[in-house]
């Protein structure tokens, strides 16, 4: 077995999601959050196979000003892990779906299961819940969809789950789309899981609706492909905030328009995400819905 090293993050509560999500990023292999009753500060047990360049970087994560300090390493054996990083999950609803760690029991249905291992994606953070609440609004049944940085999957699964007729997943990181195919054989779901960018697509490939949620960086060079993929609707998720001024130039004049757009604070970070329509498509339905 690989050695886990543990990390110590005390933080105010308000810290959290936004160092859940970086400690995502860094590769985590599972968070624990534990509650301090009598103490100002909260306590995330964060776990990471060892490695000193990682170690260095969620070290780094200490931040005097958001009064976030990083504890660590520790040596923890293995079957420990494993036991304590599962108690930070637990089942959330988003819309009519249901999401729940496969180690814990049904909330109700409809449902899927996702265990994130190490691709972001379980719900726990603002953007998933975002992306996940536009995309299934934008639903209908039938739909062909496709999902841009697709980590665990949760966007794909979810989707077919409530009556999408395809799913097709892209993603680059392969331990990623391991996971992603993992998910979907535990929900008993096949979608279509590339290991690849956007260019792996062929250009004649279209989607009802085109999901992605990414950081604005990753985001804007993908955009032109994924708007030419869509037929009826674009969710985009993953900004922030006080980033919609350069999302608003990138989109001009593209023949898109902004239908609703949702926003979440966590961690003092205002993340938001947007639902598109494809303009051609929304004065189609304008007059049928005058006739």
């Amino acid at each position: 077995m690989e050695p886990i090293d543990l990390f110590r993050i005390e933080l105010p509560e308000a810290e959290i999601e936004r160092v859940s999500a970086e400690l995502y990023s860094l590769g985590t292999q599972g968070i624990e959050e534990r509650s301090r009753p009598d103490e100002p500060l909260c306590e995330l047990l964060a776990y990471f196979r060892e490695s000193a360049s990682v170690a260095k970087s969620v070290l780094d994560l200490t931040n005097a000003e958001r009064a976030v300090r990083v504890l660590g390493p520790e040596r923890v054996p293995e079957t420990d892990w494993q036991r304590e990083w599962r108690a930070g999950l637990r089942p959330r609803r988003v819309g009519r779906l249901w999401i729940r760690p496969s180690w814990c029991g049904s909330q109700g249905s409809p449902e899927i299961q996702i265990d994130p291992q190490q691709a972001f994606g379980s719900g726990e953070h603002a953007t998933t819940r975002l992306a996940l609440g536009l995309l299934l609004e934008a639903l209908e049944p039938g739909d062909r969809i496709l999902d841009v940085g697709a980590g665990s999957g949760i966007l794909a699964l979810g989707s077919l789950r409530l009556g999408a007729g395809s799913a097709c997943c892209l993603e680059i990181d392969a331990a990623a789309c391991a996971n992603a195919l993992e998910n979907a054989r535990r929900n008993e779901l096949s979608p279509r899981i590339v290991c690849g960018s956007l260019d792996t697509l062929a250009d004649a490939a279209r989607f009802e609706i085109v999901a992605a949620n990414m950081l604005l960086a990753e985001l804007l060079p993908c955009l032109p492909r994924m708007l030419r993929a869509a037929t009826r609707a674009v969710v985009l998720s993953g900004y922030l905030a006080e980033e919609r001024a350069r999302l608003d130039r990138a989109l001009r004049d593209r023949g898109w328009e902004t239908l609703r757009e949702e926003v979440e604070e966590q961690s003092g970070d205002r993340w938001c995400a947007r639902s598109l329509g494809h303009a051609r498509f929304l004065q189609s339905s304008s007059t049928s819905a005058r006739v």
